[in-house]
């Protein structure tokens, strides 16, 4: 019987000798990956300086163009911009996706409007759990934004 117990904690001794070598090789194994990534990280940071530091962008091309808010500027819409984005804020019926898991797709951030040429904006529209963007133009000259949706896309 004694035999036994020995012969078990034995085989115990052994499984556990076995099992924390696995864990230890693994664990290597993503220092070793880590390690890497650091590299690449690190390269990919002094390449985004370098690129920085040269100053490519010419002055024509340093901003994109917006529209002319001070054009569109009335008495009825002293802050057209404002309210241009109130607009697109409220108009839930532009986004073609439907909210997954319970969640309402919107803009939550007005930041992520971006109006990009005199009469279009780039919006990122999420629900919490999955996102995308919209292209969209608007139109105010008859005094009330119309919108139309031009393209859209899931991010990845």
């Amino acid at each position: 019987m004694k035999e036994k117990w020995v012969f078990l904690i034995a085989l115990i001794v052994i499984l556990l000798s076995a099992a924390s070598g696995v864990v230890f090789w693994r664990y290597s194994r993503v220092l070793e990956q880590n390690a890497l990534l650091n590299e690449k990280l690190d390269l990919a940071l002094k390449e985004l300086d370098s690129a920085r530091s040269r100053d490519q962008v010419t002055p024509e091309l340093d901003r994109l163009p917006v529209p002319d808010w001070e054009k569109m500027r009335t008495r009825a819409r002293p802050d057209p911009r404002s309210l241009v984005l109130e607009n697109l804020l409220a108009r839930e019926d532009l986004i073609p996706w439907e909210g997954i898991h319970g969640g309402t797709m919107k803009i939550y951030d007005p930041s992520l409007v971006w109006f990009i040429g005199p009469r279009w904006c780039i919006a990122w529209v999420e629900d919490g759990h999955i996102g995308g963007y919209m292209l969209l133009r608007f139109d105010t000259d008859t005094g009330q934004t119309q919108w139309r949706l031009l393209d859209s896309e899931f991010a990845d």
